[in-house]
């Protein structure tokens, strides 16, 4: 009787032991199952055109001008832009202009440029886009806004009376842009060089 005893306390300690483990293990697995969840979340990739292509985190600045690019969740995100680099580096930017002249403004070379459509935020490449300006506000003051679909783009044109463009005119003013920027930074460098030599 005292052996039955025995071993009936010692089996049940043993079940209780199974039991604690078996409920560390699965608290263990659904802390894991978050983690995995959330590290998904955050490395959330898109495939377009053979690229693989991120989305921006909370921390992530523009390669051209190091301003905040805005996640897809925004209302500014849509505005949001990336690229490939020959490195096979995800390259991002806060808004269309930065990404046309970063190659201007930086000599690496981008194998390939993607846009978010206004109307989903979906990546599309941006020699598929058209492209309409607007009365709306984009982070650097561009106004333009990218469409994977011409009647989009139209309706958008129509409701700003205004017109689709192609990538060809707006890369125009995005190297316009460029240049009056690049001539200013000249002629402010070349004051502040002329006003030093005088105060000597």
């Amino acid at each position: 009787m005292k052996k039955a005893t025995v071993l009936l306390a010692t089996s049940l300690l043993l079940a209780a032991c199974g039991n604690a483990e078996t409920k560390q293990s699965e608290q263990t697995k659904d802390k894991t199952a978050t983690k995995t969840e959330q590290v998904k979340a955050d490395q959330q990739t898109t495939k377009v055109d053979g690229y693989t292509l991120k989305e921006p985190k909370e921390d992530t600045k523009c390669a051209a001008c190091d301003m905040k690019v805005y996640q897809k969740s925004d209302a500014m995100g849509k505005y949001s832009a990336q690229a490939i680099g020959e490195d096979g580096k995800n390259y991002f930017f806060d808004d269309l202009f930065c990404l046309l002249n970063y190659e201007r403004k930086s000599g690496k070379k981008m194998k390939a440029k993607f846009v978010r459509d206004h109307k989903t935020s979906e990546w599309i490449n941006v020699s598929d886009a058209k492209f309409v300006k607007g009365e709306i506000k984009t982070p650097m003051n561009v106004g333009i806004a990218s469409f994977k679909e011409e009647k989009d783009a139209q309706a958008f044109a129509h409701e700003h009376h205004t017109e689709v463009e192609q990538l060809a005119a707006v890369d125009q003013k995005a190297m316009m842009r460029f240049m009056e920027k690049h001539k200013k930074m000249k002629d402010m460098n070349e004051n502040h060089e002329s006003h030093d030599s005088h105060s000597e």
